[in-house]
């Protein structure tokens, strides 16, 4: 890790109650443990962050992570997204760099959030970065709750979406395909751009917060894992498959 020592990089974990797919999904249970706990334990060891707080909108949870012993903000029912959440939080921190860890991924690799942060900061002028792995896994690629990612030849998001991208001529599935991790880095500056902007048109179609950054011209950098074996919670067979994995 080559982080500068003036800079200041923190880790926060926006935490909805409200979940379409698996309401209250935060707090599962999962071998004996809520859900976020996992997920918070596991961005803690994280050596590049200097700091990782839970931010959410309900008690519940606050309660949960209070009891835990680790940093919570309470924010606002009323945020769209976890950038927004972030962007609602940020004047509250003089932090540099911000990474959103989605409160769903149990499986978490400390490393890699480590590694995102390296590539990240060691761009000459980095905006927004995330995490990628590759995937041969047809019915994995075809899943609409896996967000499928494509990139330019140096690494920046071309785009996402929840259909399969890209296909074939013949509109296959071809035989890889990159699936979208939900981890996102942000300067300070570029949350500040993402704030002020308004939900636009492909991100409220594909229901996915990180169109608004494209739509509007802020560059994505896309750190791809070759050998990610996570899984995150985002329906209830998912959930399964997270407590069998943990037993």
């Amino acid at each position: 890790m080559t982080k500068p020592k003036e800079l200041t990089i923190i880790g926060c974990v926006p935490a909805r109650y409200a979940s379409s797919r698996l309401p209250g999904k935060p707090l599962c249970d999962i071998a004996g443990k809520p859900m976020i706990l996992h997920v918070v334990e596991k961005a803690s060891l994280c050596k590049s962050l200097s700091d990782v707080v839970v931010l959410t909108d309900d008690q519940r949870i606050f309660d949960v992570i209070t009891h835990a012993g680790h940093n919570v903000t309470m924010t606002s029912e009323s945020c769209a997204s976890g950038t927004d959440r972030l962007a609602e939080y940020m004047p509250q921190s003089d932090a540099d760099v911000f990474v959103n860890i989605q409160g769903d991924e149990v499986t978490l690799d400390p490393q890699h959030i480590d590694m995102l942060v390296d590539k990240f900061i060691n761009q000459p002028h980095p905006q927004m970065g995330t995490l990628s792995h590759w995937c041969t896994d047809k019915d994995t690629l075809a899943a609409p709750s896996n967000v499928k990612v494509v990139t330019s030849t140096t690494g920046n998001a071309l785009y996402f979406s929840r259909n399969m991208i890209p296909v074939t001529q013949n509109g296959d599935i071809p035989d890889k395909g990159q699936i979208h991790i939900g981890v996102y880095i942000y300067t300070r500056e570029t949350l500040k751009k993402l704030m002020q902007l308004e939900q636009t048109p492909l991100e409220q179609t594909e229901k996915l917060e990180q169109l608004r950054a494209l739509e509007n011209d802020i560059s994505i950098n896309v750190t791809t894992l070759d050998d990610y074996q996570g899984l995150a919670v985002d329906t209830p067979e998912d959930l399964e498959k997270a407590r069998k994995l943990f037993e």
